[in-house]
């Protein structure tokens, strides 16, 4: 290294540990080990403009190993980022843009919110996905543009590569032959509580080899020169990519190669024995301007001459209409539709299974836009998820339905790493595998990002696929997501209301949707879906209950509410297709469909705990504390006393 790169490296680093002495939290071990890395790809690779730090073609950079966030703020700010000293000395601080892990539409550069580990790494390739998907949409329409060609870095570490989601997402970046994800693995051979060895012995470069990757196994992975050449032969591979740098954690530090660097802050000894290592006797805090003149300058001369270029394409692609539509939808981050229930006329006699309905709206709306996409993990027959308008094969570039396989963890970080990019993706599988996404639809909700996930077989009526596969919990678990909108509708009309919420929004959603057959409901409202939830039956003269219910639970309410009516009861039922909009609603609308007064029973077939603040007390609520059953639906149904009979029993009796 020549003594820019020198002293910008130390400067670097030291600034790192200031940040994570001064807040008493962050991995020094892992700062001292992946700055090498980290300098080099700023120094010498990135085609970023930190005064235009959303530009659609500048490279990305995802950091999986959040609790090393103090070396990527630190970078940031001497590649000349919008962000300043005082943020760095406020990093992990209450408010302030660095916190203790990246955060998306917070800190300037910052292109996604790390998540879990392993998540990271889903999500960049979601971004790199994205990428391919939009630059094929543009050569089809012509050719001679060449608007998107970054590349996505995701920096990742022993215990992100040994999480299953990383795995899942590997081998999916892989199959789709991912050219511009290049994978930086910091192996420090060393985990928060000890040795990798001890957990985890496979011959790695052998492995990914075998799943088509290109790799390099750096045996000194703090080498810039060396990292610098292999970051080049990664790009210029043809494949995805997995460069191996071998680092010692903590390295320099007197506890280097110790796990205690992982969590702990070092010794004030220690940090100013670096100090002293490294020449630097600047105060906390404090880079020579030269560090960063070095660093900004390397960026803009490396970057200036390829943005110019792009503007050129930039002009001549908005030229074109479905070029310009991508364009903003990667400028604004999201893509607009529309979708208005109101233009379908539905008789009167339908009756189907759900996810045939929803399989029929979705293609109502794909039309509008390729960016429109779905993604299944292996049940894209199961849950009638299918875009009609493409096919499935690599020949057909413009892919509408991505084909996961069972790997649902990594489709939905994959689907938030689309997201960020401008993408309209869903992406579907079983109710009960939603506990398999669960880290991902937090991020997504998290990063209030427009990923709608599309459950089905929702109840105990998948019988004879047993207790396994029959979800209880699971709708208690997404409800109480924050942040996350739940859709359960129960017809046809209140699935297009749902979908015309969730294209109107533009927020994380679930779509919980039923594979029974479901007859339009009499006075169904699609625009009603809007408020959550709204009375489907008056009461004729007075009220003597109001039954409450959604989905596959329902029609049966509907039913049971008129039986009674000629056992002298006089009831309102309530379609509560989305608890979640009908507690935004606001308390006067609340007590108007369910006056406080009124005694209130609550059937759904799941667990019942969240229906409380409705009800009176917890015995009006009609729900499931226990595991199914295996056999035919009708019998699995009479025997947890769901089957018709019971519930209209149960009710009649809470009504008495």
């Amino acid at each position: 290294m020549n003594q820019d790169d020198i002293r910008t490296l130390n400067e670097l680093k030291m600034l790192s540990i200031d940040m994570i002495t001064r807040a008493n939290s962050g991995s020094p071990g892992l700062v001292l080990s992946m700055a090498p890395t980290i300098y080099t790809l700023f120094a010498k690779h990135l085609m970023i403009k930190p005064d235009e730090p959303n530009w659609i073609n500048r490279d990305r950079v995802v950091l999986s190993s959040g609790n090393a966030s103090s070396i990527l703020y630190a970078i940031l700010y001497l590649a000349g980022y919008q962000i300043r000293k005082e943020d760095l000395m406020n990093y992990c601080r209450l408010g302030s843009i660095t916190p203790g892990y990246p955060e998306y539409r917070l800190t300037p550069g910052i292109d996604i919110s790390t998540g879990l580990f392993g998540e990271g790494i889903a999500m960049g390739v979601g971004i790199a996905l994205a990428r391919k998907i939009y630059q094929n949409i543009i050569e089809e329409e012509d050719d001679r543009i060449k608007l998107l060609d970054f590349n996505t870095y995701c920096i990742c570490t022993d215990r992100d590569m040994m999480e299953g989601c990383s795995e899942e997402a590997l081998s999916f970046a892989s199959t789709q032959k991912l050219d511009h994800f290049i994978l930086l693995y910091i192996h420090n051979n060393m985990l928060e509580d000890g040795s990798l060895e001890m957990v985890k012995k496979e011959e790695m470069i052998k492995k990914y080899q075998a799943m088509g990757f290109y790799v390099d196994d750096l045996k000194d992975g703090t080498n810039v020169k060396e990292i610098d050449k292999a970051i080049q032969a990664a790009k210029k591979s043809g494949r995805p990519a997995i460069l191996i740098l071998k680092a010692v954690l903590g390295k320099e530090s007197f506890n280097e190669n110790k796990n205690i660097t992982y969590r702990n802050p070092l010794p004030t000894h220690d940090v100013a024995n670096l100090r002293k290592k490294w020449n630097l006797f600047l105060p906390p805090f404090e880079v020579s301007k030269d560090s960063m003149i070095f660093l900004q300058k390397s960026i803009q001369e490396r970057t200036e001459k390829k943005y110019n270029k792009w503007i050129e394409f930039y002009h001549r692609a908005n030229q074109n209409l479905k070029i310009k539509e991508m364009i903003d939808a990667m400028m604004k981050k999201q893509l607009n539709l529309s979708f208005d229930s109101e233009h379908y006329k539905i008789n009167d006699g339908y009756c189907e299974p759900l996810i045939e309905t929803n399989r029929k709206v979705i293609n109502m709306i794909a039309p509008q836009s390729n960016l429109f996409l779905g993604c299944s993990a292996d049940s894209i027959a199961t849950c009638q998820t299918l875009i009609t308008q493409n096919d499935l094969t690599d020949k057909n570039k413009k892919i509408r339905n991505l084909l996961f396989g069972l790997r649902e963890h990594a489709m939905g970080s994959i689907l938030n790493g689309m997201a960020v990019t401008g993408l309209k993706g869903f992406g579907s599988t079983k109710l009960i595998y939603a506990d398999y996404m669960k880290p991902a639809i937090r991020m997504t909700a998290y990063m209030n990002l427009p990923v709608t996930y599309i459950f089905t077989h929702d109840t105990i009526s998948v019988g004879e696929e047993g207790p396994i596969i029959q979800p209880i919990e699971q709708l208690s678990m997404l409800h109480t997501t924050p942040n996350l909108v739940v859709y359960r509708p129960a017809d046809v009309l209140e699935v297009m209301g749902s979908w015309e919420n969730i294209i109107k929004r533009n927020i994380p959603a679930a779509l919980i949707i039923t594979q029974n057959n479901s007859p339009k409901l009499p006075n169904s409202n699609a625009k009603m879906v809007s408020k959550g939830a709204y009375i489907i039956k008056q009461e004729k003269n007075r009220l003597d209950g109001i039954l409450i219910s959604c989905g596959s639970e329902l029609p049966y309410t509907l039913q049971i509410a008129y039986d009674l009516e000629k056992n002298g009861f006089d009831l309102r039922v309530v379609s509560m297709p989305s608890m979640e909009l009908f507690l935004g609603e606001g308390k006067e609308y609340e007590e108007f469909v369910l006056p406080k007064s009124a005694k209130k029973i609550v059937i759904e077939a799941s667990s019942p705990l969240l229906w409380n603040r409705f009800v009176n007390n917890s015995e009006m609520i009609i729900g499931i504390n226990d595991f199914g059953y295996s056999g035919h639906p009708n019998e699995v149904l009479l025997k947890m006393g769901f089957d018709y009979e019971s519930l209209k029993n149960k009710v009649e009796n809470l009504l008495k």
